[in-house]
């Protein structure tokens, strides 16, 4: 707390102990502003609340203790009044210096001008996992998004060689990463693969199981059951291995693994996932934030050098077992996954 230099009245003196720790009130000679804490406050703002979070969570976390940072995560449930009412709570917050969002629509313009807001108050914002509009951030980390979902149609394209229809599941198809992924997934799968529908469930988990559950009935010629957001994974593996003869027929593809996901992808009942490095992009976007509040110019030239302004954290493939078909990069079987989360302290990627 800030020394009092100068005798203050009682009640001012009163006053002052009780919000201290929250305006700062004091100050010396000429009235003076208190100074600044040198521990940085940022808060992370995700698109919904999904256990896929708590892996950046915990990147956030061990960031905020490595670096002496207040970091704290505020889930969103998965709508944009939500997205929003979080970004004009935060912008009420004067001692929050800087802010991490998962945009979740894309074309959101409320959550858009709501980021917009609070640069012009001054905070630091950079997107993270899903991007927004490029002038409503500094920066984004996390997937290339493209690049993911091509990986996840050469995937699908090793599994099934033929091809058949393709029914997606996802939160918002509106978010940019579910348009890249959806988009770029066709793209790297080919012309064999067709889509026949995409469902979307508003971040709503019980909806996610429904829209599984209608898909099956609805298109029984599918052939490919693709999963675009984390909880989207074992939605789909729980409702279609209840069905052994459709569930021969169909190959399940998925992105991220969600707690529930890592014993259904080592059962099988799912074929393979595209998994981010949520960790990362936690531990990475704690990082950038403090550098770009305390201006640390040599910290953000290292994370992003020649002005860029997007920092890539990768993709693994996780298979239930290696599989020779697979060509593509970084692939892992599930139970080296495994380790590499219980080398984190995580559950989930």
């Amino acid at each position: 707390m800030i020394s009092l230099v100068r005798r203050f009245p009682a009640a001012t003196f009163a006053v002052c102990l009780g919000f201290a720790a929250m305006t700062g009130c004091g100050g010396g000679a000429g009235g003076s502003k208190p100074q600044a804490s040198s521990k940085p406050r940022i808060i992370f703002v995700t698109n919904s609340n999904a256990d896929w979070w708590t892996a950046v969570e915990k990147g956030m976390k061990d960031a905020a203790a490595e670096l002496n940072v207040d970091a704290e995560m505020r889930r969103n449930e998965g709508s944009v009044q939500g997205q929003i009412r979080i970004l004009k709570d935060v912008l009420s917050l004067p001692d929050v210096e800087g802010v991490a969002v998962s945009v979740i629509e894309a074309k959101a313009e409320g959550v858009a001008s709501a980021m917009r807001e609070l640069r012009k108050a001054g905070k630091i914002v950079i997107a993270i996992d899903s991007d927004g509009a490029a002038d409503s951030r500094e920066a984004y980390i996390g997937t290339d998004n493209r690049a993911a979902g091509r990986i996840a149609g050469k995937v699908a394209a090793a599994l099934r060689p033929k091809g058949g229809p393709v029914v997606v599941f996802v939160g918002s198809k509106e978010a940019a990463n579910a348009i890249d992924r959806r988009e770029s997934f066709f793209a790297g799968a080919g012309d064999a693969f067709t889509e026949l529908e995409t469902f979307t469930d508003g971040g709503d988990k019980n909806r996610a199981a429904v829209n599984v559950r209608t898909a099956i009935t609805k298109y029984p010629e599918m052939g490919v059951m693709l999963g675009i957001w984390s909880y989207n994974a074992p939605a789909i593996a729980q409702e279609i291995n209840k069905f052994a003869e459709l569930r021969a027929k169909v190959t399940v593809i998925t992105f991220d693994l969600d707690e529930r996901a890592v014993d259904q992808l080592a059962n099988g009942w799912i074929d393979a996932t595209v998994c981010q490095n949520p960790y990362d992009i936690g531990f990475k976007g704690v990082k950038l934030l403090k550098a770009k509040i305390q201006k640390d110019q040599k910290t953000i030239n290292e994370m992003l050098p020649g002005g860029a302004t997007t920092i890539e954290t990768g993709v693994r493939v996780i298979l239930p077992k290696a599989d020779s078909r697979v060509k593509v990069d970084n692939v892992m079987t599930i139970e080296e996954m495994k380790k590499w989360l219980t080398s984190k302290g995580l559950k989930s990627s």
